[in-house]
């Protein structure tokens, strides 16, 4: 018969309030503690000494505790030290004659190890009958272990879906402890990580079995479910083995899987390109790569530091975070730049003249083209360990043969030669021939200079690899690098920003939707996250797509950079999908927020703007005065009465038709000087001058063309408009 399982002590669980902060752990509290039952309690069997034994004349046993892998620990109270409750750690019998090579060795590092992760080491003593023992600080709380045992029995306690956040919170915390353990100047491991040696004390975690501490690459205590592979026959481990720890710890504690190599199903995108995909949502994709990197087979394809690992669960946190509240985590990425560029394929700015050289088409806003993306998505940071650090920080996003030219002669570097792969990369999309050869050898150059023994792990060659996909077009080929990327930084938002433009190109817009949202969720100053989930949105259709566009325009802040291309956008698309007075009061209005408000203060944007949204009201009035459109003469007067007076929105059909044609005739204006000639060899002025002569409104005196516009030159100034040809 198997031994029935302890029953959980009771505790009571604080959630905290919703915080951005990836360390907030709830509030664990204990209702029966251990060194609340009194000091005499009946000596258990096996214990070497009957309670209230003095150790080292200083310890005044009380009760046992429980047994860690080098032996049995007791609750005892320092008669020295005001009776403060301490754990002293006895080692088995077994090992009892070793215990002076096991511990002489350690017990001063361990008592130096002074970091909040660790339980503290007070001191060390030898007691006749016992051998040595270690003092260490006591803490009674729920193990981890008994923490998962808790959260699925009651989920509710532990905020349902919030649970796996704090997942990320015990992760974050253990690395801080691990990062100071493998410190150079230290160079230990934890050696047996695994929940039971993780407490969590009130708002406190610490590591509370050190017996197992270690320098690296020495033998020592392992737990085998929680082992990497790559540790030696005897317990042999290095820092990397520690993060393998780590990660099948949280694996087990958030249920990801029976074992690690479930992980690899968790993460893949597939399930994302449908309607029902995105129910298990990309931050459990995001999880499941992290813990998956983090139990690879080989050292090599885990995270290489504690920091890294760290810095990658902080992020999968955040995007957790916000796509579970809806609200912005935000927090400056350690590895890219914020990238100057919304990609915004032309949609938030006013539109180009030529825009209106044809009739109006059902809206289409497409996405900007492969090669225009490849040159303007987000730029890694440059490596604090490279040799040109502090000079690649220093540069500014500019002309790109002057930047060449002025990094001519430095020396190789490995980001170096990156940096001028993608400064090549930028040449050859403004010349004529796209010639990429320059951007493929500065690539090859640094893929020399790190090495083969950690190219193929070095997430920096395949993001420069996808850019160069993206340069040809190839976008099958860029979202398998991008791809790669992900699985190696599933923290970053850069690579979903990219995954996010490749799935739109191959018309996965499900999927495309889901990085777009969790990018712009988590960052709303991005508007590139934003732009794209318009367009996903508006190309999946639906009775809310609309409002959702809308709804991510508008959530741009006011203190990005793009706020004014969102919010000339928001308009563009008001207008588009306007069919009644209620979508043409609210272009309206949005202009005029757009206007006095949101930044656009280029006046030739201005009036092509208002040429945009008078022109839409014209579309809806249809016939003159207002009959057989969709809205009234009298709707129009409504729409005008709630509009910004210092837009000058008119109030009937009349002023609305001699607005519109002088609208046009500064657009033939503008065309007379800027635009290229259409196809069809007409100028495009000429084309504007009809609009302009066919929206006017009739009257007793018309004004000459050739007086009203003496810059447009004797040709077309004689030339009477095209609507008048028979």
């Amino acid at each position: 018969m198997g031994v029935a399982p302890e029953p959980p002590r009771p505790a009571h669980v604080a959630l905290p309030p919703e915080h951005p902060d990836p360390t907030v752990l709830p509030e664990i509290t204990l209702l029966d503690r251990a060194d609340s039952a009194g000091d005499n309690p009946v000596a258990p069997s096996g214990l070497p000494l009957p309670p209230g034994t003095l150790l080292a004349g200083q310890y005044r046993l009380v009760r046992p505790l429980g047994y860690g892998g080098m032996g049995e620990v007791c609750l005892a109270h320092d008669t020295k030290v005001d009776d403060r409750a301490v754990a002293v750690k006895m080692l088995h019998a077994e090992l009892a004659t070793e215990s002076y090579s096991l511990l002489e060795g350690e017990r001063r590092e361990l008592v130096e190890l002074n970091h909040d992760g660790f339980i503290r080491v007070f001191n060390y003593g030898h007691h006749a009958g016992v051998g040595d023992f270690l003092v260490l600080q006591y803490v009674d709380g729920l193990n981890l272990e008994e923490v998962r045992a808790r959260a699925h029995e009651h989920p509710e306690e532990f905020g349902g879906d919030r649970f796996l956040e704090f997942v990320l919170a015990y992760g974050v915390r253990i690395l801080a402890a691990l990062a100071h353990l493998h410190a150079p100047e230290r160079g230990k491991v934890y050696g047996d990580l695994k929940p039971p040696n993780v407490m969590h004390d009130g708002s406190t975690t610490k590591l509370v079995d050190v017996g197992s501490v270690r320098r690296a690459g020495a033998p020592g205590l392992t737990t085998a479910l929680y082992r990497a592979p790559s540790v030696g026959p005897h317990g042999e481990s290095e820092p990397q083995d520690d993060l393998f720890s780590l990660g099948e710890t949280l694996r087990t504690l958030c249920g990801l899987g029976a074992t690690r190599h479930d992980l690899a199903d968790l993460a893949a995108l597939a399930p994302l390109d449908d309607a029902t995909g995105g129910h298990r949502g990309l931050g459990l994709v995001s999880l499941a790569r992290a813990l998956r990197r983090a139990t690879r087979t080989a050292r090599a394809g885990r995270f290489a530091t504690a920091r890294e690992m760290d810095e990658q669960l902080r992020g999968v946190f955040r995007e957790l975070r916000s796509l579970r509240t809806g609200a912005e985590t935000f927090e400056p990425s350690p590895l890219f730049l914020q990238s100057a560029y919304a990609l915004d394929g032309g949609l938030g700015a006013a539109p180009e003249v030529r825009h209106w050289a044809t009739a109006p088409a059902a809206p289409h806003h497409p996405a900007p083209g492969p090669p225009e993306v490849a040159g303007r998505l987000p730029v890694p940071r440059p490596d604090p360990d490279d040799d040109h650090h502090g000079e690649l920080s220093r540069l500014s996003d500019d002309d790109p043969e002057a930047l060449l030219q002025h990094t001519g002669d430095w020396r190789d570097s490995p980001e170096v030669h990156l940096l001028r792969c993608r400064l090549r990369l930028r040449v050859a999309l403004r010349s004529e021939d796209g010639d990429l050869t320059g951007a493929e050898t500065a690539l090859a150059l640094a893929e020399d200079a790190i090495g083969p023994a950690n190219g193929p792990h070095d997430w920096r060659l395949d993001w420069h690899r996808g850019l160069l996909a993206l340069a040809r077009s190839r976008v099958p080929e860029a979202r398998g690098r991008f791809d790669r990327v992900y699985a190696a930084i599933p923290g970053e938002y850069a690579p979903k920003l990219a995954l996010g433009y490749c799935a739109e190109q191959l018309g996965r817009l499900h999927e495309a939707l889901t990085f777009y949202e969790a990018v712009r969720l988590r960052n709303p100053s991005l508007g590139s996250a934003a732009f794209g989930a318009v367009r996903a949105r508006l190309a999946l259709g639906g009775p809310d797509a609309l409002t959702d566009a809308i709804a991510a325009l508008d959530a741009v802040p006011q203190h990005s950079r793009h706020r004014t291309a969102a919010r000339t956008a928001a308009v563009r698309i008001r207008v588009d999908h306007a069919r009644d007075a209620e979508g043409l009061g609210a272009a309206v209005r949005a202009l005029g927020r757009l206007f006095s408000a949101h930044g656009l203060t280029d006046e030739p944007s201005r009036v092509r703007m208002k040429t945009e949204v008078w022109g839409a009201a014209h579309r809806l009035l249809g016939d003159a005065d207002g009959g057989g459109g969709a809205i009234t003469g009298a709707q129009l007067r409504a729409v005008a009465a709630h509009a910004d007076p210092l837009l000058e929105f008119p109030a009937d059909v009349r002023a609305l038709r001699t607005d519109l044609s002088r609208f046009y005739r500064v657009l033939a204006h503008q065309a007379a000087r800027d635009a290229p000639t259409p196809d069809d060899g007409i100028p495009l002025a000429e084309i504007l001058l009809d609009r302009a002569y066919a929206v006017r409104p009739f009257g007793f005196l018309h004004a000459r063309f050739g007086k009203d516009f003496p810059w447009l030159g004797k040709k077309i100034r004689n030339r009477p408009p095209r609507s008048a040809w028979k």
